[in-house]
């Protein structure tokens, strides 16, 4: 019984420190959220930075490009509002930024475009983007 009792008590623990550290991992993390015209029309109207990555599933490009944005934003680009579009899908946005290739990342201060890469993984390139974050004020 008491080793029952035990086994009970670190299971429940367990389910404890599992439970936080999930509510703690989604606290902190800044990947990009699936593109909603309504966030980014209220971040954009906030002036707040905010980055459109064009993907597809099927890139090579985009694979390579992903690891590298999120390591940014969930490091020294927390403030980056980040989106994702799914190129193959989302024609009608694509045509309004004039998005001609997948694997494009564009950043915006408000609703200003502040920078553009495409198709390109390669660090110096995404964390060249990226600085423009940092350069632009808020």
């Amino acid at each position: 019984m008491l080793i029952r009792s035990f086994k009970a008590s670190v299971l429940m623990a367990a389910l404890l420190v599992a439970g936080h550290t999930a509510v703690f991992a989604q606290a902190t993390d800044n990947n990009p959220k699936p593109f909603s015209r309504e966030a980014f029309d209220a971040a954009t109207a906030a002036g707040k930075t905010v980055m459109v990555a064009f993907h597809a599933p099927w890139c090579p490009v985009c694979k390579a490009q992903e690891p590298k944005i999120e390591a940014l934003l969930n490091t020294e680009y927390k403030n980056v509002v980040a989106f994702n579009v799914d190129y193959d899908t989302n024609v009608p946005l694509r045509k309004e930024m004039h998005v001609l290739k997948q694997a494009t990342l564009i950043m915006f201060r408000g609703d200003k475009e502040i920078a553009r890469l495409s198709f390109q993984s390669d660090d110096a390139s995404i964390r060249q983007f990226f600085a423009h974050a940092k350069t632009t004020g808020r």
